[in-house]
């Protein structure tokens, strides 16, 4: 996808005519003239966007096969695909991936026309661009805090009504925001230059709307992400009865690669989000200190920013494909057998290779759906082997 050849140029290095260009040079413009290469560039942001869209899609697809495939195999199974809090967090996740998609996708238009301008086409990038980058900045924010606490709390290890209620708060936050935005403002959305969104006359709802959310995500993933590093070292852990009290320790106790791998992935999506929000996050504040950014980097900085849908799906499928019914049926049978439900549950919520050394749960948390066990390492580790050793058995009798 290019910007069109067709396009008829003028002297001034854009298709507009003369007055539509000095309009674009004036205060709070509504009209954006594109340059060829700023074309091209829009060109790349919408086919990044298209990666996005093509990529969420197809894990739809996929979470449609494993339900069908556990209603095949287990037809009065005990299975949820919403069975942890992560599972509905991922599925809100993904959902506004595919409307930020969309709205990056829009930019087809701009591109092949060379001008970007208020009007509907306007308005309706402007809402979908809202609705889908706030929505994916506010679930990432949730997520992270959620894992870190129970990272090291171990609670809401199976809070699906906190996780349900979390969700739907910011989705009403969001329909709020965006319609009362978008309805009571004349010229909400305008050129910002390269498409549309919240113009700069509104640089109040600017911040409150999106940029303040984008930047807690961002800076709560590297603040908790360091603790969070210490613990798997085996230097930090919380007072069993005091949940606001840490301790450190000295480097003799450090957790086993494959626990801290597990311990750290569950970090992944924020971190993700944060590598490839910080480019366009300096650009915009480039941008309100008034300074001059490259319409390079700066279109450099969104087409990453759109990839962030297909980013995720990756994140999925190589560290938590434990999520959303990717465990084999087969396996869910064994597991189901053997395991306690809050004890499945929480190993598919945190990756049970994490606790071997963490401390003892506190009791409930989060609005737990079940009443919290006692936690036990030994018989953990005894009810993983019993379990795997079933699983084994059965392949190889199948083979046989």
């Amino acid at each position: 996808m290019a910007a069109s050849s067709d396009i008829n140029w003028t002297a001034n290095g854009t298709v507009c005519n003369a007055q539509q260009f000095n309009s674009s040079h004036q205060p709070n413009p509504t009209i954006t003239c594109l340059t060829h290469g700023q074309g091209i560039g829009l060109a790349l942001t919408a086919e990044a966007s298209f990666v996005s869209l093509s990529a969420v899609l197809v894990m739809f697809v996929l979470i449609w096969r494993n339900v069908r495939r556990y209603k095949k195999v287990l037809p009065n199974g005990d299975w949820k695909l919403l069975q942890v809090p992560s599972d509905i967090y991922m599925l809100a996740l993904f959902g506004f991936d595919i409307i930020q998609a969309l709205g990056g996708i829009f930019d087809v238009r701009w591109a092949h026309n060379g001008i970007v301008q208020t009007g509907s086409y306007c308005t309706a990038q402007g809402v979908v661009q809202q609705i889908g980058e706030l929505g994916v900045a506010l679930i990432t924010l949730i997520l992270t805090i959620h894992t870190f606490a129970t990272a090291l709390w171990r609670v809401g290890l199976q809070a699906r009504g906190f996780a349900f209620g979390m969700v739907g708060l910011a989705c009403l936050f969001i329909a709020l925001w965006v319609g009362i935005g978008t309805g009571t403002h004349k010229n909400y959305e305008v050129p910002t230059p390269y498409w549309c969104w919240i113009g700069s006359r509104f640089s109040g709802e600017r911040i409150a709307g999106e940029y303040i959310w984008l930047w807690i995500a961002l800076f709560s993933s590297f603040i908790m992400y360091i603790p969070l590093y210490f613990w798997t070292e085996g230097r930090l852990s919380v007072d069993k009865d005091k949940w606001y009290k840490f301790h450190t320790h000295k480097h003799e106790q450090r957790i086993e690669y494959s626990q801290r791998r597990a311990a750290l992935g569950m970090l992944a999506y924020p971190l993700a989000y944060s590598i490839i929000v910080l480019p366009l996050s300096i650009a915009r504040w480039l941008l309100f200190s008034n300074k001059e950014v490259p319409s390079a980097a700066t279109l450099f900085a969104v087409s990453m920013f759109n990839l962030s849908g297909a980013i995720n799906v990756l994140l999925l499928l190589i560290i938590r494909p434990q999520l959303l019914l990717f465990t084999p049926p087969e396996v869910f049978v064994e597991s189901e057998a053997d395991l306690t439900h809050p004890i499945r549950d929480s190993a598919m919520f945190l990756g049970s290779a994490m606790y071997d050394q963490s401390p003892q749960p506190t009791a409930g948390g989060l609005g737990n759906d079940t009443t919290e066990q006692g936690w036990n390492p030994n018989l953990e580790e005894s009810r993983n082997s019993v379990s795997l050793t079933h699983v084994s058995s059965r392949q190889r009798s199948e083979e046989m």
